[in-house]
């Protein structure tokens, strides 16, 4: 259960009070509805999802509905927070990030564990079975309609000094985006520490952290290859969320409204997962240099590489670690979810 703390509320007043806070319910001509979710300077946000809702769902309602967006930062809602936000319905669509609804929802978040897809054709396997119970939560305990699932490219870890490998960091203190890497680097030996994305660079540029856990691109475009020394190419985790929709607000439009936006979805959803995989591609290309780089700013960063043996130790620890640190959070039930919808296909079982 999420409980409103009074900063919230505040937050919840100022919104519902602006000028799009409830413009749905208002039988005029033109649609005007607030979005709130991402994170500004990433490809994703600047580049797909803005050019989506400022200029695509016009085009697809007719001129019926116009958006605005704006991302965490300056909606003035932290990302834990967007689970109440929807539920409240001052604003008609919104993204979760799974890892920063984690502790409220750790259900949610089971496809941003770390270590459980190396790629995004195993990443899609594994939403083709778990998407359903991710909707059912939404829609039965925060009154919110999923519209699509989404993806940033690969978690990758940036150290500002060298390491041989993910079995090299005993005693680091590394940024991580979530409890379930906090897991992962625990069993590593390291220190995990739990932040924002916003505050990343500074806190690896000024030393509070030795390593960063982030997205190869994201991270290149605010300077990590400017401040980290050595870049693994092991993907920790593909840093999922959820685009959704308050449930009575969203069935309240016209439904010849909603067919149309669910194809936009449809097709945003689809762009942001060939872009995850061309800033896969890019983050590394422009962290390490290579002449493959679209960019001018090309990072000097040393490829950390697993071997085979350290690779298969690693990858053990998803079993041994991770999947039991996100079951004892998530609880009996979750496991048992787990255990009758994905143990089957991936062959790993929830202990409880």
């Amino acid at each position: 259960m999420v409980r409103l703390s009074v900063r919230l509320l505040v937050i919840l007043l100022a919104l519902l009070c602006g000028p799009a806070g409830d413009a749905w319910a208002e039988q005029t001509a033109t649609i005007r509805v607030r979005v709130i979710g991402g994170f500004a300077r990433t490809r994703q946000f600047d580049q797909i999802e803005v050019p989506f809702w400022t200029q695509r769902v016009p085009s697809l309602t007719g001129g019926q509905m116009l958006a605005t967006i704006q991302p965490f930062a300056q909606a003035g809602v932290e990302p834990g927070q967007m689970l109440s936000v929807m539920r409240s319905g001052v604003v008609m669509f919104g993204t979760l990030e799974a890892n920063a609804v984690a502790l409220a929802e750790p259900e949610l978040a089971a496809a941003d564990l770390p270590l459980l897809s190396s790629d995004l054709g195993e990443l899609r396997r594994f939403i083709r079975v778990w998407e359903p119970r991710v909707r059912e939560i939404l829609s039965e305990q925060y009154g919110a309609e999923l519209l699509a699932t989404l993806v940033r490219p690969p978690q990758l870890l940036f150290c500002r000094q060298a390491f041989t490998g993910l079995r090299d960091l005993k005693g680091r203190r590394i940024r991580v985006a979530s409890v379930n890497q906090s897991d992962l680097l625990l069993a590593l030996g390291a220190q995990p520490v739990v932040l924002e994305f916003r505050r990343v660079q500074a806190v690896l540029q000024d030393g509070t952290v030795d390593c960063a856990v982030t997205g190869g691109l994201p991270g290149h475009a605010i300077g990590l290859h400017r401040i980290a020394t050595h870049l693994s190419t092991l993907p920790l985790g593909w840093a999922m969320s959820f685009l959704t929709a308050h449930q009575r607000s969203w069935q309240a439009l016209p439904a010849a409204m909603r067919d149309s936006l669910q194809e936009g979805f449809a097709a945003l959803q689809a762009d942001i997962w060939q872009a995850a995989e061309e800033d896969r591609d890019q983050g590394e290309a422009c962290n390490f240099g290579e002449p493959r780089c679209r960019v001018a700013d090309r990072g000097r960063l040393v490829p950390v590489r697993e071997d085979p043996a350290s690779l298969a130790a690693i990858r053990a620890l998803f079993s041994s670690a991770v999947l039991p640190g996100w079951a004892q959070r998530c609880g009996l039930s979750c496991a048992e979810n787990w255990n009758a919808v994905v143990g089957p296909s991936l062959g790993t079982f929830a202990r409880w």
